[in-house]
């Protein structure tokens, strides 16, 4: 299940809508509010190499599609070309900073990790795929107690290709020995990745997509983490009885 195909058909929660038995999460924006920490960290490598630093809103926009994007963004705003060496430069440069201290002020967000304990004891499944690296996903999700709540984790490292390609999608699926799986996100890519892998998608209201989120095209959107299994089931995809 692995590489960029079409998803199994074991995987299609439409038609009969067969109970979901793994639920794929993204990290920044959905799980957790990084926000504050990835711009404090990509400032200091900004205005190592004389760049001007991003604002929070600027961050925000390109947190979903990984570090190089937002390295991409800090060039364009100085009107310099985005050379090879020096995105490659500049991302080291960021993730050294980031990974110096990967939480300071980044924080789950209200209900996340209980609505985890309460799919993880209703027998789901968990899996976090982000286009974040390896190196700050792992040292950032212990910090904030959500490693030992999933079964897998994704990162923007792990393969070849990053969402919106299905393909890390589809790994954490696998990964976390599941079947039928639907997605959480709160960004574009996070709805691409889940349409390509023909999955059912839910959305965050309060993560880091760009304008209205209901835009997206997600089968739900939820404002709160209580909401969750009201607003799967209204959206025809099956959960387990007991949530």
């Amino acid at each position: 299940m692995s590489g960029t195909g079409t998803a199994p058909a074991a995987l299609l929660t439409g038609g009969g809508a067969p109970t979901v038995d793994t639920v794929v999460f993204d990290l920044d924006g959905t799980l957790v509010d990084t926000v504050p920490d990835i711009a404090r960290a990509v400032n200091r490598a900004l205005r190592a190499a004389g760049l001007p630093a991003l604002t929070r809103a600027e961050v925000r926009g390109q947190v979903g599609f990984g570090g190089t994007a937002l390295v991409r963004r800090a060039l364009a705003k100085a009107g310099r070309d985005a050379r090879p060496e020096q995105v490659a430069a500049l991302q080291e440069a960021y993730l050294s900073a980031y990974a110096e201290e990967p939480v300071r002020e980044s924080a789950v967000y209200p209900g996340a990790a209980r609505l985890l304990d309460a799919l993880r004891a209703a027998g789901l499944r968990l899996a976090v795929c982000t286009n974040k690296s390896g190196r700050i996903t792992g040292p950032l999700m212990t910090a904030l107690g959500l490693a030992t709540r999933v079964d897998a984790v994704v990162t923007g490292d792990t393969l070849p290709v990053r969402k919106p390609d299905p393909g890390p999608v589809l790994h954490a699926v696998e990964l976390a020995g599941g079947k039928r799986a639907m997605m959480v996100g709160d960004t574009l890519s996070d709805v691409r990745a889940a349409r390509a892998a023909e999955l059912p998608v839910v959305c965050v209201s309060f993560g880091y997509h760009e304008g209205d989120a209901a835009r997206l095209g997600p089968d739900a959107l939820i404002t709160d983490y209580a909401d969750f299994p009201a607003a799967v089931r209204s959206a025809g995809i099956s959960l387990p009885a007991v949530l």
